[in-house]
């Protein structure tokens, strides 16, 4: 069985680019309400790079030497935000959200698609007791349409707070690269350690109503472990843990506190090239916000869980798995709620893998 699940882990999430939207709007709208000097600082929805439950169940269990590209697209939308106590609003009281905003309500609509090709090889050499060392490369590309209304709580009606809009974003997002990746494998277990970073790449400005990237870098090292009831592995338990470590945001005195993440996933084979699964992920911020251009209270930490669907098939036995899924957050705490659906690609291209011959 081994032989249909050798895949590689993205490890890098798309989930900057709907932080970067969700930023921008409310930038774009406190510019259009006028509130005070606050339009050009950095903002309390502020978050991290990785996103758990992004990628499929066994893309972190061992791989083999070679090339290998996990192609993940994925479609996302939401209308729904949490507040700092988990209120769940479809139209966001802004005053709640900060003191220094005008009694409106804001309406949002936010959907997205991202493509993000995962490039990923094993060196044709074990090292440190027979692990596979992976080194990989993650870029992105992303589309956004946003659309938002505003509309003013009680009283008369005043134009300046009832505006209505649109946005529409793309571009290249932050890089990640992971320089080194070790995993181990036996009948019953794999163990699997990573540390990657990821680049302020993506285009970012603070007060910017374009923003694709998050402005800062992020150190990210991450321990995945599998069990396997039965030698064949066609039944997997897969448990993750991800830590960010989160610097300033480029040309401003503010850094996003760090988060913790912790992923579970279920995996059955039906047949030598079925698969179905169930998996969840739960990501808490875990230190404060800090910085001279604080200016909302970091006592409230955010935070959400995700619980994701999926269905595998391996078109061409061991090479080429098409990989269908839908996921939605649940508990959140000062996020936005999302919806996804997305098709992911694995293809093991048996280039540069050390053998005279590829089958």
């Amino acid at each position: 069985m081994n032989r249909y699940i050798n895949t590689w882990k993205r490890l890098y999430s798309n989930k900057e680019f709907y932080i970067a939207l969700r930023i921008s709007i409310l930038l774009m709208l406190s510019i259009i309400l006028s509130r005070p000097a606050n339009a050009q600082q950095v903002s309390p929805l502020q978050t991290g790079h990785y996103s758990p439950a992004f990628s499929n169940i066994r893309d972190m269990a061992k791989g083999g030497p070679g090339i290998a590209i996990v192609w993940y697209n994925q479609y996302s939308f939401t209308n729904k935000y949490a507040d700092k106590d988990g209120n769940i609003y479809s139209e966001i009281p802004l005053d709640e959200l900060l003191p220094i905003l005008p009694e409106v309500n804001l309406s949002v609509d936010l959907g997205s698609f991202a493509t993000v090709p995962a490039i990923f090889y094993g060196v044709p050499f074990p090292v440190l007791g027979g692990a596979q060392w992976m080194i990989g490369v993650v870029p992105s590309y992303m589309w956004a349409d946003a659309s938002f209304v505003t509309e003013q709580r009680g009283g008369p009606i005043d134009s300046v707070y009832n505006q209505s809009g649109s946005a529409r974003l793309s571009g290249f997002g932050d890089l990640y690269v992971a320089p080194l990746g070790l995993t181990w494998g036996w009948d019953h277990f794999d163990l699997t350690f990573y540390y990657g970073f990821t680049a302020p790449t993506g285009r970012y400005e603070t007060g910017a109503d374009d923003n694709i990237g998050l402005g800062f870098w992020t150190h990210q090292p991450q321990l995945f472990t599998y069990y396997y009831p039965s030698v064949d592995q066609a039944t997997a338990f897969m448990l993750g843990l991800t830590y960010e470590i989160n610097t300033k945001i480029k040309g401003e005195d503010f850094n996003p506190g760090n988060r913790f993440s912790l992923e579970w996933g279920i995996s059955q084979y039906l047949t030598e090239r079925l698969e179905l699964g169930i998996m969840g992920g739960h990501n808490w911020q875990v230190s404060d916000d800090k910085g001279g251009d604080l200016y909302w209270d970091p006592r409230y930490r955010d935070r959400k869980s995700t619980l994701a669907f999926l269905a595998g098939y391996w078109a061409w036995a061991g090479r080429l798995q098409l990989n269908l899924k839908y996921s939605f957050d649940y508990a959140m705490r000062q996020r936005f709620k999302n919806n996804v659906f997305m098709l992911n690609i694995t293809f093991v291209t048996n280039a540069l893998t050390g053998s005279k011959s590829n089958e």
